[in-house]
């Protein structure tokens, strides 16, 4: 399937499309209804996709920001469970569907992730990337979509913007090995395109080596799929026998295991890099380790969920769920309570402890973290917000509002979480008997977004309580 520019549509649905941009102030849900039949009719119209989107998003008044983090909920990784195959065998059908799922919500972000799956397996690039672009705009700190989009940006010679992407996620997330890997391959093709090469057809003349350049043209050209994975890998595995104290080539292998899903390879990898010398100085192998291990339970998780759906009578199946479930959770409140008792100033840690301290019940030890992990400003908003959060569940109303009104000071935009921290510091000034103040929060909400949660009812009853004791 090829890409079409709006030029090139018939003429009249070109008037109905503009027709539509136009009215995308007054009445966007009109706007959005006009172009969605477009959009399926003509799936490779980038532009016409474009305008669908700024209606929907507009009619939705930017409800939801996302489904969280990776790891966050293996309830969202089972949305797309299957969707590989459904994507390989129907394509398109997968393309309309994911398309229909953001008429609901276009702050899904399964769907826009199927949307631009499927728009790869068409061969839509650019439309592949506009959906990349739209998960990266609800959720901006999703590495794995960062990677996803850094791929596409390579794959289309975008090579500049690969890079910037890349740049701007190891800002947050430094010691991700995967963008590091992308960042080089799209550093390779800026040099390819800056020297002219692909103006040449002697390509290989322009290096002095010319095993130099297959593996160069490689790198810069790999896809993602199984075999280009695992040729790869069979580079690294040379380069490890060359250089056995080389950590960055057992990075490499892992990395390209862990794509493949050979987890328990990936950790061998990183097992054997942990015995070299530079890898026992080297911090972030026990963290890729463990993201690792995680991402390899969460899958297994992801699978038994699958077949306890397609047989929910089976008691054993069941069981066998929970039981993967208590043993991720169990290994997570593990590491977090080891790397915390390794570096105890590394107060992102604690954040993810107080996180799983919190899941839990456990108010006093989530406290206990929350105060610490504040420190760290980037997880500093969370910290304040689960900490306004436990003290509420403890019953603490006073000091929940006073960390729930410092974590609003500092949101500087309307987000989902911003309206959240609102409501819940209503929730606490109501809970406190001082409906003069709650109303200040939920009234700033209602103007907000009168849809949201019950504020529309608190603000009815209140106002009916008030007249009704005039």
């Amino acid at each position: 399937m090829e890409e079409i520019a709006l030029k090139d549509l018939d003429p009249r649905l070109i008037k109905q499309i503009e027709d539509a941009r136009k009215t995308l102030d007054r009445n966007p849900a009109h706007a959005a209804s006009v172009l969605e039949g477009i959009v399926l009719r003509n799936p490779g119209c980038l532009d016409a996709r474009r305008v669908l989107r700024q209606a929907q998003n507009r009619a939705a008044g930017s409800k939801g920001k996302g489904l969280g983090k990776l790891f966050g909920s293996v309830t969202n990784l089972s949305l797309t469970m299957g969707s590989a195959k459904k994507i390989q065998k129907d394509p398109k059908g997968v393309l309309e569907a994911a398309e229909k799922a953001l008429s609901a919500n276009p702050a899904n972000s399964a769907a826009h992730k199927l949307l631009a799956q499927a728009a790869e397996a068409l061969g839509l690039r650019e439309t592949a990337i506009f959906a990349y672009e739209s998960i990266r705009k609800i959720e901006p700190a999703n590495t794995e979509n960062a990677k996803a989009l850094m791929q596409a940006y390579i794959d289309n010679g975008q090579s500049d913007a690969a890079v910037k992407v890349g740049d701007a996620t190891l800002r947050v997330n430094s010691s991700d090995e995967g963008v590091q890997q992308l960042i080089r391959k799209a550093s390779v093709q800026q040099s390819i395109n800056k020297g002219g090469w692909d103006e040449d057809k002697d390509f290989r003349s322009k290096l002095k080596n010319e095993d130099e350049a297959v593996k160069l043209e490689q790198a810069s050209r790999a896809k993602t799929d199984d075999a280009g994975l695992q040729s790869l890998v069979d580079a690294a595995l040379e380069r490890i026998e060359a250089e056995p104290e080389n950590v960055n080539n057992y990075r490499d292998a892992a990395n390209n295991y862990r794509k493949l899903g050979e987890y328990d390879k990936a950790l061998e990898m990183l097992n054997r890099a942990s015995e070299t010398e530079g890898g026992k100085a080297d911090t972030t192998m026990e963290r890729l380790v463990i993201q690792i291990s995680r991402e390899k339970m969460v899958k297994a998780i992801a699978a038994k969920e699958a077949e306890v759906e397609a047989d929910p009578e089976n008691a054993a199946l069941a069981e066998e769920l929970n039981k993967l479930k208590a043993e991720e959770r169990a290994y997570r409140r593990e590491q977090a309570k080891s790397l915390v008792q390794r570096y105890p100033n590394e107060y992102g840690y604690r954040y993810e402890l107080g996180e799983l301290y919190f899941e839990d019940g456990d108010m006093d030890n989530a406290i206990k973290e929350f105060q610490m992990a504040q420190r760290n400003p980037k997880v500093r908003i969370n910290a304040l917000i689960y900490l306004g959060k436990a003290y509420k569940q403890k019953g603490f109303f006073d000091l929940a509002a006073e960390q729930l009104a410092a974590a609003k000071s500092e949101i500087p935009s309307v987000t989902e979480q911003k309206k959240d921290v609102i409501y819940e510091l209503g929730e606490c000034y109501e809970n406190q008997n001082d409906m003069e103040k709650a109303m200040v929060e939920y009234k700033t909400l209602y103007g907000m977004d009168i849809a949201f949660r019950d504020v529309s009812e608190k603000i009815d009853k209140f106002y009916k309580q008030k007249s009704g004791n005039a």
